[in-house]
């Protein structure tokens, strides 16, 4: 189930929710497989809390063979990245995620995603299944 790295072309975009206990978390991206190539978004709500990505510092597109993405078939069904922003309008915070696509409708997405506000203590950290929503990898 090893990961296998692709030509950075493709783009993911996406959406949805993910719980976290019994706080709903939800987030918007859109994401190109080169952190150079723009737009590069992320935007993650949660409790009374918001991260708000201002720089995409690395991302990496790569095929699960575990996992199909579906139609469009893109040739990568994971997307992994490191960024920072600002965590409740703050600067200096930092976020790290995964997201995948597996497929239509989306039920079996999955987000593994930590943020670290500007003293580098992590303020949110929520792994699992999208519980609303969808990632769509794109050619």
């Amino acid at each position: 189930d090893e990961d296998c790295p692709v030509a950075p072309t493709g783009y993911m975009t996406g959406g949805g929710s993910v719980m976290n206990g019994n706080v709903k978390v939800t987030h918007g991206f859109e994401f190109h497989c080169s952190a150079a190539q723009l737009p590069n978004n992320l935007e993650v709500n949660w409790a009374k809390n918001r991260f708000h990505l201002d720089n995409l510092g690395t991302a990496s597109c790569s095929d699960d063979p575990s996992i199909s993405e579906g139609n469009p078939v893109s040739g990568f069904d994971t997307y992994m990245g490191v960024g920072t922003g600002s965590l409740n309008g703050k600067p200096g915070a930092s976020a790290e995620w995964k997201f995948t696509d597996a497929g239509e409708p989306g039920k079996n997405d999955y987000v593994s995603l930590k943020i670290r506000d500007s003293n580098n203590n992590v303020v949110l950290s929520v792994t699992g299944k999208l519980t609303q929503g969808n990632h769509q990898a794109h050619p």
